[in-house]
Formats: structure tokens, C-alpha cells, sequence
């Protein structure tokens, strides 16, 4: 204790006896640090919080006819949404659309060279932060040199993270839907396809192949009973034209029959595609949007003459005592 002692008042003795130089640097750094930071273009800050959405196709969401599958599309996003929505929001393909929007180039003076992106990433990370709070919600935070300019860019954020979610799945949407619709165009082609046979099928007077069988089958009968040839040969041509035809007549029908059935559940199927391919549910809730604040949030000027004064005092201290030592040491082993 008493040795600690001993040591700071040696260290507050040299600072004494150091006054002079450790009080022109200093002072000489914090004034350079006051007028440089009075340089500096301040910078507003512009905070918006948005939840992320259910991720779940529209057509699931709204249009799915097993009411106890669907999801509310009311509900907050979960833990995996919002990761979802983070990557979505930290893409380099937002960032540049939000770039190319609000002309972040010129406002933050990024050239236009090979290196123009690379330059944008460094910028990014500098002027916009985007992170997690621990109730799920996502927080974005950007900067610019004048407040409207920082509330565009972050609203032009939460805008644009749609536009990337969109395309992200309309190319996919756009496939599934061609696919489904083939299928539907095929399944109507087929049907009227099938109904024109049947038709022709019936001018030729078959009409419903079992019960015109059993119609014709029994009056041939009574006709034969009867004696009368004459019924009895219209029907047995009759008989003759059904054994024809019959067969046909029996595949198509049953063809006809299973269509029918499909056609429903693909018709739900072309309907969902369509929803999915047409429209499509925001991606993120937004809680605040972010607004102009003309409060200077960056640089804290204070703070910048604060720290290089107490850092160029350490640091002439910490010299003067280098020299010291070294002149010591010379003078021991002189």
C-alpha cells in the first residue's frame, strides 16, 4: 500500500515538474481537436422498428380451404422470420437499390470506379445499422448529413426489403403458375375434347350406353314375344349400332367422369398459383417509421475533445518518461 503510495506520488511529482511541455501539447491537441471536430459534418440519425410477417404463400394465408391449416396472417413473425428479414435487409442487392435511389453516391461521396461497391459496403456499415431487439423486432437505424435526407434512407429501407422479397419469389411463383396453368388448360382442352365425342356419340343415337342396352334389349325382347318383326329389326339395328359404338362411348364417359372429378383440385390448384403469382403479403410490420430528427447525433464533440485530451496527456507523459529513462541510462553507462 505505502509502495502505491510512493509510486503516485512520483507519477503526480513528474507531472509537476513536467507541467509546462504536458501542458502545451495538450492543449495544443485539444484545440487542433475542437476546431477539426467543429469541421465535421454533422450527421442526423433517423430509427425505425418493424416486425417481420408470417413467411407463408398467400394463397396459405388467405385462400386455403382447410380452415385448420391456415395461418393468421395477423400474427408476428417468429425468431426464424425475423433472421429472414435481417438477411433480407443487410443484402447487398437493398443496399444498392436504396443507393441508386437516393443517389447515396454523390451524398456520400462515393465514386463511381471499380471499387464503387466495395466502397458502399464500408460506407453501409458506417451509416446504417440494422439489429435485433430482444422482442423480435427488428431495429434500423440510418445516418446522413441532413435529417430529412436520414429519414428517406431509412424509410427507403423498409420499402426496398419488399421489392427484394418480391423478386426473390416471383420468378418461382411465375414457374409454378405456368406449370399449373398447363395443367388447367389441358384439363378444359381434354373435358370439351371429351364432351364433342360424346356428342357425336349421340347423334349417332347412342344417348346413355346401359340404359339405352336395357331399354332396347328388353322391348327387342317384347317385340320378338309380340311378332312384330318390324320393331323387332329397328331394334336389333339399333342393338347393332350400340355394339358399334358402345365401347367408345363407355371409355370416353369414363374418362369423362374422372376429368370431372380432377378438375376441381386443379381449378383450387390454378386459382392458389394465380394469388401466389399476382399478389403477396408485406414482409415486415412496420411499428414506427423512421422520422426527421434535427438533433446532431454524430460526431459528439465533447467526446472527441474529452478523449484527445486525456490520450495526449498520456501519451506526453509516457514520452517524457521514455526520455528520461533513456538519458539515465546513458548517464549510468556513460
Amino acid at each position: 500500500m505505502d509502495n502505491n503510495k510512493i509510486n503516485l506520488m512520483g507519477l503526480v511529482n513528474k507531472a509537476v515538474e513536467w507541467k509546462k511541455p504536458l501542458l502545451v501539447c495538450t492543449l495544443t491537441a485539444t484545440f487542433i481537436a475542437a476546431i477539426i471536430s467543429f469541421m465535421i459534418a454533422p450527421q442526423y440519425k433517423s430509427t425505425a422498428t418493424v416486425f417481420p410477417t408470417r413467411q407463408f404463400s398467400v394463397s396459405k394465408l388467405i385462400i386455403e380451404q382447410n380452415v385448420g391449416n391456415q395461418e393468421d396472417y395477423n400474427m408476428l413473425g417468429d425468431e426464424d422470420d425475423a433472421e429472414k428479414a435481417v438477411q433480407i435487409l443487410t443484402s447487398e442487392t437493398l443496399k444498392t437499390l436504396v443507393a441508386d435511389k437516393f443517389n447515396l453516391w454523390e451524398r456520400w461521396s462515393i465514386s463511381k470506379d471499380k471499387f464503387a461497391y466495395h466502397n458502399l459496403r464500408l460506407k453501409w456499415d458506417n451509416m446504417v445499422k440494422i439489429k435485433r431487439t430482444d422482442y423480435n423486432s427488428i431495429k434500423v437505424e440510418a445516418y446522413d448529413y441532413t435529417a430529412n435526407g436520414a429519414a428517406e434512407i431509412c424509410n427507403g429501407i423498409l420499402a426496398y426489403c419488399d421489392t427484394v422479397r418480391y423478386h426473390m419469389t416471383i420468378d418461382m411463383a411465375e414457374k409454378a403458375f405456368s406449370i399449373v396453368k398447363d395443367e388447367y388448360e389441358s384439363t378444359i382442352a381434354n373435358m370439351n375434347e371429351m364432351e364433342d365425342s360424346l356428342q357425336a356419340l349421340r347423334n349417332l343415337g347412342i344417348l346413355d350406353y346401359k340404359e339405352d342396352v336395357e331399354a332396347y334389349t328388353k322391348s327387342y325382347a317384347k317385340a320378338l314375344e309380340k311378332g312384330n318383326s318390324a320393331a323387332a329389326k329397328v331394334l336389333e339395328e339399333k342393338l347393332n349400332n350400340l355394339k358399334k359404338y358402345g365401347g367408345s362411348y363407355l371409355h370416353v364417359s369414363e374418362n369423362l367422369r374422372k376429368y370431372r372429378f380432377k378438375f376441381p383440385v386443379i381449378k383450387a390448384k390454378y386459382d392458389e398459383a394465380l394469388v401466389n403469382k399476382d399478389k403477396y403479403i408485406p414482409f415486415l410490420q412496420i411499428v414506427e417509421k423512421g422520422v426527421p430528427d434535427e438533433f446532431k447525433a454524430r460526431p459528439i464533440k465533447t467526446l472527441i475533445v474529452l478523449i484527445t485530451l486525456l490520450s495526449t496527456f498520456i501519451l506526453t507523459f509516457i514520452i517524457l518518461m521514455f526520455k528520461e529513462n533513456i538519458a539515465k541510462f546513458k548517464l549510468d553507462n556513460g
